[in-house]
């Protein structure tokens, strides 16, 4: 029998220093990226455009990389304008630079710019203790872990507008900062491109995840200390979501009321372009799932593995959440919080952050001060039923 994972709360834990190492971070990347002098300066000219269909997901994570090869070349980062479709995403976040590609014609001497293809680099090939796809990290922040890192690359990246933050109180008041959110990723993701889009669309991918019922979240939702007076935000593709929250047999959940997002539609170049009207959609959801309380989702979502960076960081890498997968290799489901070894990254190596305690499934979290917080991990599919893959909560919250 599985127990019921409720966590325990401490006192006094090392939350102030993670935050002042996101402090540090993230003046690091903003003064990179700030210069007096952007007609004069070295410039990192990185690429938006993509090989393959590529959601927002999977395409901010790699172009993400940029800031990080900007900050070990000492370079501002400006972004091409090869994919549009690539600009409209990041249109209801603040500008990575005060720099732009006008700049990059007012001095053309060779040394000056550099072309960087963040899809295709070097710094992609695998290694013993760099497994997963895309590891890169700045060498001043080596000591912390590359995941660790990430979560700093990702919130930098994705500063949402003031009028982006204005549309989120608009939308659910004061509530956003204290929600459960379900994210039900579903679509293209678990059916493929071929069954969404048509036979004859350009867009092309294949299923990549398991789809699960949305029983699977209430069941993991019950794992941790309930509280009724949240309501549940539910973030989906999915436009049959309400026929499945109506058959929750729970009656004391309150639900908002879902908004589907809409179907993708292709750029010109077929790299599976998105309304404009909806990146404004996508940021907030982005935005508050990072505020969820807990956050349940699947990791294998790209989409959904942003909001954790971002949320990581905000709350000082202590956190309530749970992934009802185990996400891809590129997203190793505990290396932004865990000593990391069981998937991603390998265990005692100086690219490991080791801020979380590790237990196997079934395993209550460890009672003692010096355990930050836990994460519980089942280990195969056969483990625990058709529980969730991972649980992560947060141990240093008062009494």
């Amino acid at each position: 029998m599985v127990p019921l994972l409720i966590q325990p709360s401490y006192k006094n834990l090392p939350g102030e220093k993670y935050s002042s190492w996101t402090e540090q971070a993230q003046k690091s990347l903003y003064a990179e990226n700030h210069p007096l002098d952007c007609m004069n300066v070295p410039i990192l000219l990185c690429s938006t455009q993509v090989k393959k269909f590529q959601g927002t997901g999977s395409r901010l994570f790699f172009l993400g990389r940029c800031l990080t090869e900007g900050l070990n070349s000492k370079r501002v980062v400006v972004l091409s304008n090869e994919l549009l479709s690539t600009h409209d995403m990041l249109s209801p976040f603040e500008s990575w630079s005060n720099c732009t590609l006008k700049d990059t014609q007012s001095n053309t001497s060779r040394s000056r710019i550099k072309f960087y293809y963040p899809m295709d680099s070097t710094s992609l090939i695998k290694s013993v203790e760099m497994p997963a796809v895309g590891a890169l990290y700045p060498r001043e922040f080596e000591v912390r872990g590359y995941w660790w890192w990430k979560a700093q690359e990702i919130t930098y990246a994705l500063r949402p507008k003031i009028e982006t933050t204005e549309a989120m109180k608009n939308k659910f008041g004061t509530s956003f900062e204290d929600m459960i959110v379900f994210q039900v990723r579903r679509t293209d993701k678990t059916l493929g491109c071929t069954s969404v889009y048509g036979k004859k669309s350009a867009i092309k991918c294949k299923s990549e995840a398991h789809a699960p019922e949305f029983v699977n979240y209430i069941d993991a939702l019950n794992k941790f200390e309930k509280n009724l007076s949240k309501h549940i935000l539910v973030v989906t593709d999915d436009v049959h979501i309400k026929q499945e929250i109506s058959q929750v047999k729970e009656n004391f959940y309150e639900f908002l009321e879902p908004e589907p997002a809409p179907k993708r539609i292709p750029d010109k170049q077929g790299k599976g372009g998105i309304y404009k009207a909806r990146a404004l959609k996508d940021a907030i959801d982005i935005l508050s799932m990072s505020y969820g309380n807990p956050l349940i989702f699947t990791y294998s979502s790209g989409f959904g593995a942003l909001a954790l960076q971002i949320k990581q960081t905000r709350e000082n890498f202590c956190s309530d959440w749970s992934s009802l997968d185990w996400g891809k290799r590129e997203w190793p489901p505990i290396g932004t919080i865990s000593e990391g070894g069981v998937r991603g990254v390998k265990k005692d190596t100086k690219l490991t952050s080791k801020i979380c305690g590790v237990s196997g499934w079934g395993t209550y979290p460890a009672e003692s001060e010096s355990n930050y917080c836990s994460v519980i991990l089942k280990k195969s599919s056969k483990e625990g039923g058709d529980g969730a893959a991972i649980f992560a909560f947060c141990n240093c919250k008062s009494r």
